[in-house]
């Protein structure tokens, strides 16, 4: 009878449930309430309404509103695209992409042209009669530079301190916090010897 352990010790670790969620496609809904999110969200806003005010004016045609409308449709469609890949988790799904560090090269690159279309834009109200609607639309074009510098300012951080990993990637609200349990059971069994 002495095969028996006198005691016997089994360690169970439960799996890490984001191993399983981030490398598939779905929706993100809470991609849409993180900050991020909403940062692009503000972006698409005023790309539009820079197009718009452009294109309401009395010269829709020049050089500059040229260059004011390639500005805000580039940023558009962009941070639309952006917005896409995160809200369908495709980010996840492809994590060998440097993600992070496209989007921080995009923001920085885009806060310069808004800088220099909101100039264009200053410039041409200046210059010209009937100019209002550039004067808001570089006006605009400057609070967009400024959401621009600032997301630029956010993934840098995130990348310089190691942002392979994005917690606004996961299924689960961003509020909830995540832990993998260990449970220990410890079982011991006696022995009883007849004479």
């Amino acid at each position: 009878m002495s095969d028996f352990p006198a005691s016997h010790t089994t360690t169970t670790a439960a799996p890490a449930p984001e191993a399983h969620n981030e490398r598939k496609i779905y929706v993100n809904t809470g991609y849409l309430r993180s900050d991020e999110g909403k940062l692009k969200c503000a972006h698409l806003a005023i790309c539009i309404l820079v197009f718009i005010l452009v294109m309401a004016s009395q010269h829709p045609r020049s050089n500059q509103a040229n260059w004011i409308s390639f500005v805000s449709m580039g940023g558009f469609w962009t941070s639309a695209f952006l917005l896409f890949l995160y809200v369908i988790n495709v980010v996840g799904f492809l994590s060998v992409i440097p993600w992070l560090f496209l989007e921080l090269c995009y923001t920085v690159i885009w806060t310069f042209f808004w800088f220099v279309a909101g100039c264009v834009g200053g410039d041409f109200a200046a210059r010209y009669m009937n100019g209002e609607l550039f004067a808001a639309a570089a006006f605009f074009s400057f609070i967009a530079m400024c959401l621009y510098g600032f997301n630029a300012y956010l993934n840098f951080t995130k990348w310089r301190s190691g942002g392979a990993t994005l917690p606004f990637m996961r299924r689960w609200d961003t509020s909830a916090t995540t832990t993998t349990t260990t449970r220990t059971t410890t079982t011991t069994t006696a022995t009883t010897q007849k004479y």
